[in-house]
């Protein structure tokens, strides 16, 4: 992960130092790792303990630009069964993955190893 941008309700954007990474795996399976470095991080709708991890299968359609994974394991639990579906963009070797509502606020740009 190079950057996480969060955009707040009144539009202001702001960079968070989290740091992680995704992997797509040739079996189709998505998975995702990544932490705030703040020790006080409060816990959200992904994250406990500053931290956020699950996997699932991943369909991905080239065309509309999304992908969207069914979550099997996740560290927070209410995530189990619930299908993300996310917009990337490829550049490069940059991915740049943001929600399907641009309401979630937040934009993630991964650089591939």
């Amino acid at each position: 992960m190079t950057s996480l941008q969060i955009t707040d309700s009144k539009g202001k954007k702001a960079d968070v130092p989290y740091s992680g990474q995704v992997i797509f795996s040739q079996s189709g399976t998505l998975s995702v790792q990544a932490m705030d470095p703040d020790p006080a991080a409060k816990p959200t709708t992904y994250t406990a303990n500053g931290y956020e991890a699950y996997f699932g299968p991943v369909a991905i359609d080239e065309e509309k630009s999304t992908f969207t994974i069914t979550v099997e394991s996740s560290l927070v639990r209410d995530l189990i069964g619930q299908e993300l579906q996310r917009v990337f963009e490829v550049a490069g070797d940059q991915l740049v993955i943001t929600p399907v509502d641009p309401k979630e606020g937040w934009r993630v740009t991964y650089e591939r190893l």
